[in-house]
Order: structure tokens, then sequence, then C-alpha cells
């Protein structure tokens, strides 16, 4: 298994499902989870050697959706694995 590699960042709710449709369409590349719906906080999770390929596709959703990344919620890394620095699995 490979090194996780989690990032939050808050989008607007009517993006969530635009933005879930395009990460899955790239099938094993990554997961997107809603940690927050009301205030549209997802996680982005991947295996830390697809950073780059995630990295150009956050720019692309930059370009059309509002995307703004943050920290992760307090309590997030307890019993997730990880949070979104680069960690061992």
């Amino acid at each position: 298994m490979f090194p996780a590699h989690r990032r939050y960042f808050l989008v607007a709710r009517r993006d969530l499902v635009y933005l879930k449709f395009i990460i899955e369409a790239y099938e094993g590349l990554a997961i997107l989870s809603t940690i927050e719906k009301e205030g549209a906080l997802v996680s982005i999770t991947s295996p830390s050697c697809s950073a780059a390929d995630i990295d150009l596709l956050i720019e692309a959703f930059s370009r059309e959706i509002a995307m703004t990344e943050t920290a992760p919620p307090y309590g997030a890394c307890i019993g997730t694995g990880g949070d979104h620095h680069d960690r061992q699995s």
C-alpha cells in the first residue's frame, strides 16, 4: 500500500456533485469525501505517488469552480490515519 496524501477544501455546495463526478471518473486516482455538507468541506485523498496528478487536477478545477484549500477540521486526524501531510501506511 502507498502512503496517502489528504488535502481539505472548501467548495460551494452546488459544485459537490460535479467535483465528485470528475474525481471518480479518474478511477483509482483519488477519493473525495464530504466532511461537512453545510460548509461544503471536502477531503481529497490519494496515493502520494499521484500527488503531481492531483495538483494538476486541482489546478484545472480552480479554473472552473471556487476551491479554497484549508487546514483539516479539528479532530480530523484522530482515527483517520492521516491529514494533509504524507503518512506511512
